[in-house]
């Protein structure tokens, strides 16, 4: 066993020499450190000497502290730079020094384009003011012949190439088809070179292929100039390779299986069973016809819709209707043009006369057209009219046999109109009101009445577009008599106000007029030669004043307005014009837009 003492000199002696190396290490690094510091702090670096011609340039290297405030490279534009040889003499050290910029480009150390000294001591001559540019070699020059090599350095601002290729491109531009890299009638375009010629060899390889060409292309307007209606939808049809794509696609759907069902008991209707209770009875209607294959001529609620013209009209007159008043109207245009504006003419109606039962007539509306009024409880429905039954007993009954002949005429929706508010005046009594009047009062005391529609030279001349009349009138059945024994389709108010005119100056000379003729401002207050002025907003105080009176007369004189929609159905109220205020004055859902 050794002794204590050995075993402590032992453990003292394995642990002591890494300890002194470590320490020595550290020693080490700190001194190097020191030594770099204090010569990076003391001694500035200078450029190196070039071999070659033995330049001793005596400058301060220092990119961070020196560097200019501008930087030359955003002054000098690459096609300004002086291209300069010097001497392989060494410059003498006795010249100042000058200061080192940083070529951010080349990544070298380079003297600052536009410095001045002197190129060599053998010319004393030379320009002090002139730019130079520094010459470097290679290094396989150090031991040959030592001859430079001149090295231009290419750079660019934001506003011009670096390449000189493109540079010299772009400074060939002449023409704005050129800049536009359009084919050059003669010639050939400088930016075209090279990737023109091949676009267009295949471009024209893929209009002559037949496998890429669709049989209809030529009657496609977007190839066809002929043809080109923005419109019109494009007539193409799918080419050879759209073919063999398809055929890929659907081979690929043939081979995926269908790996859900559809649960069977689960149904839409279970979500919603009162809704659907209540949908189902209100296309019970609308649906029984299909079964009994009939045709509807008319529709509303609680009705039966398998009735026929004339026991639809009178189950609607008189079952539980309590009607106040009749009213008949005609709508023989598309669907859509009815607007706004003639909504107005029903509200105004409906504003006075809420207990009105009102049909009208018309092969182009839906029967349900006026389903939101009836959900308000307004009695509104239309019908379609049939002709051998609304016209029997009268002398124009012969027009339902020529019916299908009659519709190809020219003015065959107007005379139509004109003949179909006769004869249901004839037939059912009541009022007659066009689409574009508006009501002003309550007009249920008005009996056999017509108004004037304006006077002219001591000619009266009448209008139908607002008539009172019972049921089987004596005037209404020789309206229609003159309607038979005159009809000429080829003029277009013959049939109608023409007609009204006639057989009342007929029946005076006779002495057989019973009809109450109102004056022409009880239902026209304003004529059709002036009513186009009044869409216009008044243009100052004085025409503000005098329509303001105009508006207050006539509220509280007329019974109705007539808006002479033939000669204003293309005009626009304007706000604050007289016909918007009338328009708006007796309105229901006055937030629709006019």
């Amino acid at each position: 066993m050794l002794p204590r003492s050995h075993v402590s000199a032992r453990r003292r002696s394995s642990v002591g020499p890494p300890h002194v190396c470590a320490l020595a290490a550290a020693v080490l690094l700190l001194v190097s450190l020191f030594v770099l510091h204090s010569r990076l702090s003391s001694a500035p670096l200078s450029a190196p000497s070039l071999p070659t011609s033995q330049l001793s340039l005596n400058l301060s290297l220092d990119p961070i502290i020196d560097d200019p405030i501008i930087d030359p490279i955003d002054l000098i534009d690459v096609n300004d730079l002086p291209i300069l040889e010097s001497d392989s003499h060494s410059i003498p050290t006795s010249k100042p020094k000058t200061a080192l910029v940083w070529d951010h480009i080349l990544g070298v150390a380079r003297l600052p384009f536009g410095s001045l000294h002197s190129h060599s001591h053998s010319d004393p001559d030379s320009d002090s003011d002139s730019d130079s540019d520094l010459l470097f070699t290679s290094p396989s020059d150090l031991h040959s012949d030592s001859r430079l090599h001149r090295v231009q350095i290419s750079f660019s601002s934001d506003d011009y190439p670096i390449d000189e290729d493109v540079n010299a491109k772009l400074s060939s531009i002449t023409k704005i088809e050129d800049a536009l890299l359009l084919k050059p009638d003669k010639g050939e375009s400088p930016l075209r070179d090279g990737w023109a010629k091949w676009l267009e060899a295949k471009a024209d390889f893929l209009r002559k292929n037949k496998m890429l060409q669709s049989n209809l292309d030529f009657l496609n307007p977007k190839n066809h100039p002929l043809l080109q209606d923005p419109d019109a939808p494009a007539l193409t049809a799918l080419t050879r390779g759209d073919r063999m794509v398809q055929r890929v696609l659907l081979r690929e759907m043939d081979t995926i299986p269908f790996v859900g069902h559809r649960d069977k008991s689960v149904e839409r209707g279970e979500l919603h069973a009162e809704g659907k209770e209540q949908e189902k009875q209100k296309k019970k209607g609308r649906t029984a016809v299909k079964s009994s294959g009939a045709r509807r001529w008319g529709y509303f609620p609680g009705i039966d819709p398998n009735l026929s013209f004339s026991d639809f009209m009178h189950k609607f007159f008189h079952d539980d209707n309590k009607c106040e008043i009749r009213v008949l109207m005609v709508w023989n245009s598309p669907q859509w043009t009815y607007g706004v504006r003639h909504q107005r003419g029903l509200e105004s109606l409906l504003k006075h006369h809420n207990h009105a039962c009102v049909v009208v007539f018309s092969e182009t509306m839906e029967l349900e057209f006026f389903e939101d009024f009836v959900k308000d409880g307004y009695k509104v429905a239309v019908a379609v009219p049939n002709l051998d039954e609304l016209l029997e007993g009268t002398p124009t009954h012969v027009f339902a046999s020529v019916w299908f002949d009659w519709r190809k005429t020219k003015h065959y929706p107007l005379h139509y109109s004109e003949l179909i508010r006769l004869a249901a005046l004839y037939k059912y009594g009541g009022f007659y009101l066009d689409s574009d009047v508006i009501v002003f009062k309550s007009i249920g005391a008005i009996q056999n009445s017509i108004g004037m529609s304006d006077q002219i030279e001591g000619n009266t001349t009448f209008s139908g577009a607002v008539m009172a009349f019972e049921k089987n009138s004596d005037f209404v059945m020789e309206c229609l008599r003159e309607f038979y024994s005159t009809y000429d389709d080829s003029r277009l108010r013959w049939n109608g106000a023409d007609l009204l005119t006639r057989v009342i100056d007929k029946l005076k000379s006779k002495n057989q007029f019973n009809v109450k003729i109102l004056p022409s401002f009880q239902f026209y207050p304003i004529n059709s030669s002036n009513i186009t002025s009044y869409f216009a907003e008044p243009s100052d105080e004085t025409e503000t004043v005098e329509q303001d009176i105009l508006f207050k007369r006539i509220i509280e004189e007329s019974s109705a307005f007539h808006l002479w929609n033939s000669i204003t159905s293309s005009l626009v109220p304007e706000p604050k014009s007289l016909i918007e205020r009338i328009l708006n004055h007796f309105c229901l859902r006055c937030l629709d837009v006019i």
